[in-house]
């Protein structure tokens, strides 16, 4: 993230662009580093529709399996409020239910 924000500053440096900005450095930096979970967040939300998604009948437990699987490290109250909020509930089997008519065997 860094390189990039290098490489799109050009020749100047953070804190020749902070001093014509009229910006501390550390405010700069803290400005940063705010904005890193919100990029995390919009990720693992990502994932998590992804996952959703193609595995229909999967509940929360099982996509934090999954979550855990590729590396995440993600509580899975987490994945149950974002599943939650993005409302992708997982779609339940049928329940069974005998058959209440009379079959022509029971005459």
């Amino acid at each position: 993230m860094i390189q990039a924000e290098t490489r799109l500053q050009g020749s100047l440096g953070i804190e020749r662009m902070c001093r014509l900005a009229d910006v501390s450095r550390a405010s700069d930096y803290r400005q940063w580093r705010a904005s890193q979970p919100a990029q995390e967040e919009t990720a693992l939300r990502d994932m998590v529709q992804r996952l959703s998604l193609s595995h229909r009948f999967y509940g929360y437990r099982r996509i934090t399996a999954l979550l855990h699987e590729m590396g995440w490290a993600v509580n899975h109250k987490r994945v149950q409020r974002i599943r939650r909020t993005d409302n992708l509930l997982c779609v339940t089997a049928r329940t069974f239910r005998p058959a209440t008519t009379a079959t022509p065997s029971n005459r």
